[in-house]
């Protein structure tokens, strides 16, 4: 899958930290669904966690907004992968 390639460093962040999905999900008081929504869809989201995630030991949270915005630009670019505009 396309997207998911493109979305591996998110997913790649959240397992570092967290060591798995479930485990990430528990910790922030969400779902797993929430959380693959998070890599998949709206990375932005996993920002309202930021102060919890800044107290985790590791977590450097100039990379986590790193990650958050590249992970916003691979998916406008697979939204829209010729760079076509609505006009």
């Amino acid at each position: 899958m396309k997207l998911e390639s493109n979305t591996m460093k998110l997913k790649a962040y959240i397992l570092k930290h967290f060591e798995g999905l479930d485990n990430c999900a528990e910790m922030l008081g969400v779902s797993r669904r929430t959380v693959e929504n998070y890599i998949y869809s709206n990375p932005t989201g996993i920002l309202k966690h930021s102060g919890q995630l800044m107290q985790m030991d590791g977590v450097d949270p100039f990379e986590l907004f790193d990650v958050v915005a590249e992970n916003v630009e691979q998916i406008k670019k697979n939204k829209n992968p010729n760079n076509q505009t609505n006009v």
